[in-house]
Order: structure tokens, then C-alpha cells, then sequence
């Protein structure tokens, strides 16, 4: 099996924004977007998560920093994380670093197995592929597949998981011991205390997104504070 391309040892304890919108959202918009990657890059984050060929390449202009690049996909109001090898081209070719692939229950089997979707990108793209999982069984499962690093991302969005929706401490916990590559915390990171924790359990880098990048998902936040 080919090696995988390694995972950009500089993100190493280091804050990577998401920089992304919701279909429809009024910040659904390149320009926007790459303003606000501005805007946190200035303010020291170590890298960026990204969606889209469009936005990837725009970002790319701004920054040479590390580029976690993704391709949504909808089925059925279900987003999919790159869910083929044509997506992990295209955001390969629009400047990213490493490609995010949705490696847990979530994937349908219409699409096809992702592990050699995942050994495809490592010999045909060269480029380290950052597993999207739930659980430490899928987190095992694309490290041996030859996934460069694994990334929370899918916890409360899988079958086995829906509807959570704060981060599994004692999961961070057994990747950190149960994996050799990289562990990166992402999804319901609601606040600086949570990184921190994160990065004391051993996290390689964290990655938040809609804490600092959604206004609408932060105002809404705020009201439900005043109802409650």
C-alpha cells in the first residue's frame, strides 16, 4: 500500500477555523467567505477548513497556511464529506492541503468503500487525507486504511451517535491513546475552555467553526439565553 502523504506538521497545537455557510445562508458567498479567512488568519489561526473548489481557490490566494479542503455533496438533506474521487480531485486541484473524507457509518454503501477511495487520493493525489469519523472503531479502521490523521467531525451525525451534540471527552481521550497519527477535535466546540481541553488531552489541533465564523448560529445562541 502506498504511504500516506504526512499531515502538515504545523497545524500541531494550533486553532484551524472552518470557514464555511449554510445553502443559502447571506454569507454564502466567495468573497464574503474569503474576507472572514482573512480576518481569522490575521488573527493567528494556524489553518483553514474549507468547502468547494470556489471558496478552496480563493482562500488559497490569501494564505499559504495549511488548507483542509471538502466537498459537500446533499442526499436527501444529508450532507456527504467528499463522498467520491472525482470531489477529492477537485478540491486537490483547487489548492488544498489535505482532503477531508467522510469515513464512518455515515457513508452510503451506494458509493463504494472508502478505504480505497482514501488509498486512491494517497497514490494518485498525493495528499494526506483527513478521516472524518464518530467512533474509535472507525477511527482504527482509516488509520489502517492509510488516513493521515482523523477528525471528529461526524460525532452526532451518525447513525450510532445522532443528536449529540457536545464533544465526547472520554472518545478524544481513547483515540488520543488507541491511534498513532494525528487527532484532531472537531465539532461542538463551543468555547475557548473547550479547546484548551481538548489540547490537554492531546489533541494535535482543534478545529471550530460555527462559534466563530456563524453570526446566525451564535446570535441564536444568545436568544435562547434570554427565553431561558
Amino acid at each position: 500500500m502506498t504511504l500516506p502523504a504526512a499531515f502538515p506538521a504545523s497545524l500541531k497545537n494550533k486553532l484551524i477555523v472552518s470557514v464555511q455557510a449554510f445553502p443559502g445562508d447571506p454569507l454564502d458567498h466567495t468573497e464574503t467567505l474569503r474576507r472572514i479567512a482573512l480576518s481569522v488568519l490575521s488573527a493567528g489561526a494556524g489553518g483553514l477548513r474549507a468547502n468547494g473548489p470556489e471558496h478552496i481557490a480563493a482562500f488559497r490566494t490569501a494564505t499559504s497556511l495549511p488548507i483542509i479542503g471538502i466537498l459537500k455533496h446533499f442526499r436527501q438533506g444529508q450532507p456527504l464529506i467528499t463522498p467520491d474521487f472525482a470531489s477529492a480531485r477537485s478540491v486537490a486541484l483547487a489548492g488544498a492541503d489535505v482532503i477531508g473524507v467522510d469515513c464512518s457509518s455515515n457513508r452510503p454503501t451506494t458509493l463504494g468503500p472508502w478505504p480505497e477511495m482514501v488509498h486512491r487520493i494517497a497514490s494518485e493525489l498525493h495528499t494526506p487525507v483527513l478521516a472524518d469519523i464518530a467512533t474509535l472503531p472507525e477511527a482504527l479502521a482509516a488509520e489502517q486504511a492509510g488516513a493521515a490523521a482523523v477528525a471528529t467531525t461526524m460525532y452526532g451525525y451518525t447513525p450510532e451517535t445522532a443528536g449529540r451534540r457536545s464533544v465526547d471527552w472520554e472518545l478524544v481521550a481513547q483515540l488520543v491513546k488507541s491511534l498513532r497519527i494525528p487527532v484532531i477535535v472537531e465539532g461542538h466546540l463551543r468555547s475557548p475552555e473547550d479547546v484548551r481541553k481538548a489540547l490537554d488531552l492531546g489533541a494535535f489541533a482543534v478545529v471550530v467553526g460555527a462559534a466563530i465564523t456563524q453570526p446566525g448560529w451564535i446570535t441564536t445562541r444568545f436568544l435562547e439565553a434570554i427565553k431561558n
